[in-house]
């Protein structure tokens, strides 16, 4: 039984599918040492891969589902004679308290049979595309679905943030109270009293990415969020109100991020 002390970070739990597919990776699936603002479930089917997370190696076996939490830096790759197939699926997730899953080496992978998860993954998969804005709950409830099997087979205490950091709740509040802006890494420092210098340390100590992609992901959260309630405002205008003075360099991060330009986003939701 889970520790009750545990529950209330589920209270006001925040869950919102990005994109899930089913597929054999390409000749080229490979990254080295990427970090995103989003959190990734990979389920494993077949084929031969590695994957390196934060500096740990796996070697991802048919039925595992890997959890790899928002802004953990991570690399992967395979063999393509003998390709990887599997399903992945990226998502925003947000905690009671503005917390977010870490990454722990003992908790980072489960076994699932296939018959207990691929109904769901296949649920999510067919929802890709939905112009139904209902088919919204249906991806919601799905997506936590899994999250309670993943939590289910792991020690779900050494991913939740142990305490509630004053650091974080406060860097977070300034960026979303300020996410029209251009954000500096200087104005970041000052709100906690910081030199610069020893901020970015402290920073990625606890964010594990540094503060100018810690709010560019934000920014580009918020950005998915334009683009499927304000679908008539153009690619431009929703990086101008995001802070970015170059919708070009918008469009890179987003695609960089997501793995899809703006506009094909925003074609793909109607």
């Amino acid at each position: 039984m889970h520790n009750e002390t545990n529950v209330n970070y589920f209270d006001n739990i925040y869950v919102k599918k990005l994109i899930c597919r089913k597929n054999f990776c390409s000749p080229d699936w490979a990254e080295n040492n990427c970090v995103y603002g989003y959190n990734k479930f990979y389920y494993f089917l077949q084929g031969e891969g590695v994957l390196i997370i934060n500096g740990d190696k796996f070697i991802p076996k048919p039925e595992e589902l890997y959890l790899i939490p928002a802004n953990t830096i991570h690399s992967y790759y395979h063999n393509p004679n003998n390709p990887i197939e599997k399903y992945w699926c990226h998502f925003n997730l947000v905690l009671n308290k503005e917390k977010k899953f870490i990454y722990s080496k003992e908790s980072t992978k489960c076994k699932i049979s296939k018959e207990k998860i691929t109904p769901l993954l296949d649920k999510l998969v067919s929802l890709d595309f939905s112009t139904n804005p209902l088919d919204t709950l249906t991806e919601k409830a799905g997506l936590l679905e899994i999250l309670k099997i993943f939590l289910d087979n792991v020690d779900m205490k050494k991913i939740l943030p142990s305490t509630f950091d004053e650091f974080e709740n406060t860097i977070n509040t300034y960026i979303k109270n300020n996410i029209t802006k251009d954000i500096t890494l200087t104005n970041l420092a000052d709100i906690v009293h910081l030199h610069p210098n020893y901020f970015i340390k402290y920073f990625k100590k606890h964010f594990s990415t540094t503060p100018i992609e810690y709010v560019n992901s934000m920014k580009l959260q918020m950005a998915t969020y334009i683009l499927i309630n304000e679908p008539d405002k153009s690619i431009s205008n929703i990086a101008m109100d995001l802070g970015f003075n170059d919708y070009r360099y918008f469009s890179r991060l987003f695609k960089k991020m997501y793995g899809i330009t703006p506009s094909n986003y925003k074609n793909s939701i109607g």
